[in-house]
């Protein structure tokens, strides 16, 4: 008995329970209980009394196929999750043989779980709360189809396609809203950060599924339930652009970082200094209220304004000490390196300005072009800034790093000089309200690597592999 209860006890079952039984986080809460309440009042609603006649198997085929779809879900950046279940949901909703809107609500409800939700991802009251976005999308896209009915008159061509259009919107404008406002609370990340990096890349999928849905309605009437699974084709398709948006941009920020480690290989004395810039760049550009796609810019010239030191000599980068000035002219040409290596290509272009004139300073004294104040592009103005903060409040080969309050004193000092007065407020004020934490807002990937430096090292206390055919 006692073995049997041990086991219990460290059984891998209970611990999921217990996971499972987490108590709702505070601050999740206020939007939780409302979203999860008006859900269980709308199936009460629309269950009681039980409509007259219920196709049961109608229901269990909208069901099953929603059941399919939501199965094949597309983790978005900013953490929400795509699925193609828009459409099977919505053909329930405009299948005129299907009860509404007791079907279409428990089609909703019962069809969207997905099989991370066995597994505790994410925790139960996610799980609640993703079947609660479900149904009121789905009721408040029935009302809709309702309010709209009179303008139906005889099936009029484009009064339909007015109704198909006005009941999708409702469904996919509620839907996403409250999916971005849960993970924005969740994560407190910025709703309009999350909507940049995962809504908007893929809303013309979303879209394309308000129409599909309505021909998936009438074949299933017309001809048959067997054709709607003829559907799945296009639906799969749909799936293939989001995990490709996902995918690109996986494989852009993975060529990015690659880039960026490059220069930082090289550079063991300073390993990890372009990854903080980055991060220090793009939490002052929100703090300043720039737009996502801006501060994704940023975000990006941040991790590569120190490319051009490729081109810059070893024995100058790798010196272990300040530079005389000769050395130090060589080294102010790296961001006209850095340029040139970001021109040719396409997707990096929109960086170049940003990287060519990070060392500009506000008053006209800077390199390579002298350019100053508002002439000088704002991303570089919030680099310089996030570039100087940084070193200085890290550590270097000759010298140790000052701390928070003197780096802060310095900028300071020189606004209007070498800074933009507004980005040092901007970061003097983030830092007072957040913290060192506001950098970690990024969604580039962490960097971890090996220096060529190290990588030196330890080759040379590792025996050399010989070729056993070598004579």
């Amino acid at each position: 008995m006692a073995l049997s209860l041990t086991w219990f006890f460290r059984s891998p079952i209970l611990r999921r329970v217990l996971r499972w039984l987490d108590p709702v986080p505070a601050r999740l809460r206020p939007l939780l209980y409302p979203v999860m309440s008006a859900a269980v009042l709308i199936l009460i609603r629309v269950s009681i009394p039980l409509p007259d006649h219920i196709d049961l198997v109608r229901l269990t085929f909208w069901t099953g196929i929603t059941l399919i779809a939501a199965a094949l879900p597309v983790r978005l950046p900013g953490g929400i999750h795509a699925t193609i279940t828009t459409a099977p949901v919505l053909a329930a909703l405009f299948d005129i043989d299907l009860v509404g809107p007791f079907g279409v609500c428990w089609v909703a409800f019962i069809g969207t779980f997905e099989l991370r939700d066995l597994r505790g991802e994410p925790k139960w009251y996610g799980t609640l709360f993703n079947r609660a976005d479900w149904v009121i999308s789905a009721y408040a896209a029935w009302v809709v189809l309702v309010l709209t009915q009179s303008a139906v008159a005889g099936h009029e061509p484009f009064g339909m396609i007015v109704q198909i259009l006005a009941a999708g919107s409702a469904f996919a404008a509620v839907n996403s809203t409250l999916g971005v406002l849960a993970n924005s609370v969740n994560t407190r990340t910025p709703v309009a950060r999350i909507w940049a990096l995962s809504v908007s890349n893929i809303v013309i999928g979303l879209i394309s599924q308000v129409p599909l849905g309505w021909l998936m309605a009438e074949i299933a009437t017309r001809v048959g339930l067997w054709a709607v699974v003829l559907f799945m084709v296009p639906l799969l398709l749909a799936r293939f652009s989001f995990s490709r948006y996902t995918e690109t941009r996986e494989l852009f920020f993975g060529s990015v970082s690659a880039l960026s480690q490059a220069i930082d290989a090289k550079d063991g004395f300073t390993r990890g200094h372009a990854d903080r810039v980055s991060r220090i760049a793009g939490a002052i550009a929100r703090e300043m209220g720039l737009a996502e796609k801006e501060v994704e810019l940023i975000e990006l010239a941040g991790l590569l304004h120190d490319i051009g030191k490729i081109g810059v000599e070893d024995r100058i980068l790798m010196k272990p000490s300040r530079l005389d000035d000769d050395e130090t002219e060589l080294m102010r040409r790296h961001p006209i390196y850095g340029a040139s290596i970001l021109e040719p290509s396409t997707a990096l272009r929109p960086l170049v300005p940003l990287v060519l004139h990070h060392h500009e300073n506000y008053d006209g004294s800077g390199y390579p072009k002298g350019l100053s104040g508002e002439t000088i592009p704002l991303g570089s103005r919030i680099i310089i800034v996030a570039d100087a903060y940084e070193a200085m409040t890290s550590d270097r080969v000759y010298r140790k790093a000052i701390g928070h309050e003197r780096a802060m004193d310095q900028l300071s000092r020189y606004k209007a000089r070498q800074f933009d007065p507004k980005v040092v407020r901007a970061l003097d004020a983030l830092l007072k309200t957040r913290g060192v934490a506001a950098f970690e807002a990024s969604e580039l990937p962490q960097i971890e690597y090996e220096t060529l430096a190290e990588l030196r090292r330890r080759l040379a206390q590792e025996p050399v592999i010989r070729d056993a055919h070598a004579g």
